[in-house]
């Protein structure tokens, strides 16, 4: 079976586990796993995994970081930006993963800027926490950080508290992590085929960033309409950009031809 059932892609700072995650659905270490610093450009990788029985296609991105020692901030936003209005079939399911126990400013904004601005709030968006491995019980970490999301209006469809790593060796002979990583990949299957399945239709282009797209490739160079404007003015300040990010990424929304 070869038809894919839906696409998914995850997103996050670098470091969080987006790798992880997708060799965890795949019981098999087929995605590198990012290191800081190692990658100058926006780049992404997508895998075909059965889940349940049906295939997805699984894209794993380039880190949306604060810093200056992997892909610009600007680049890599735009850069996604491009791979989700580009996806063919469209996009089935958000999947922003972040690393616990501490909750960082640039979770609220990538959720904002992608969930809310790009996405439309028309998609499935999920939560995965990764990092939770020490913890008893995992899921006591969302019921115990719930509020803090809902105040910053954060309420994603599903929250999947996990550890994407099997551990070290115990000394009993076993992997110190093993049962957690187990209960943490029925979890994230799970919630992969709920989402996917039972929800709406994918959504289709962004009509606001395909028109300035198009205005620029018919020559103008100024944006066709204060509403796409606004548009544009909303990720900017989601993100918290300076006025030279904010320039740079209108660039790089110049350059991308949908």
């Amino acid at each position: 079976m070869t038809e894919s059932c839906g696409n998914i892609v995850l997103f996050g700072e670098t470091g969080v586990g987006k790798s992880s995650i997708v060799n965890m659905i795949a019981d098999a270490q087929i995605a590198q796993v990012a290191v800081r610093g190692h990658v100058s450009t926006f780049q992404y990788h997508s895998y075909v995994l059965p889940v349940h029985g049906r295939n997805f296609t699984i894209f794993d991105t380039a880190g949306i970081d604060e810093g200056d020692d992997g892909v610009p901030r600007t680049e890599a936003i735009a850069g996604l930006y491009k791979l989700i209005i580009g996806l063919n079939g469209g996009i089935n399911l958000l999947m922003l993963c972040m690393r616990g126990p501490r909750i960082k400013n640039a979770t609220h904004r990538n959720w904002k800027a992608f969930y809310e601005i790009l996405c439309k709030k028309q998609v499935p968006a999920v939560l995965a926490v990764t990092g939770l491995e020490n913890m008893e019980n995992m899921d006591d970490w969302w019921w115990d950080n719930r509020d803090k999301f809902e105040k910053q209006g954060i309420r994603p469809d599903a929250t999947a508290c996990i550890t994407a790593i099997r551990g070290r060796m115990g000394p009993n002979g076993n992997l110190l992590h093993e049962i957690h990583f187990t209960a943490s990949r029925a979890k994230v299957m799970t919630i992969i085929t709920d989402k996917v399945l039972r929800c709406a239709p994918e959504l289709e282009k962004i009509e606001w960033f395909s028109n300035v797209t198009t205005s620029y490739l018919f020559g103008w160079v100024r944006w066709t309409t204060t509403q796409e404007a606004a548009e544009i003015e909303k990720i900017v300040d989601t993100c918290g950009m300076s006025e030279k990010e904010a320039e740079k990424f209108r660039e790089e929304l110049r350059a991308i031809k949908c």
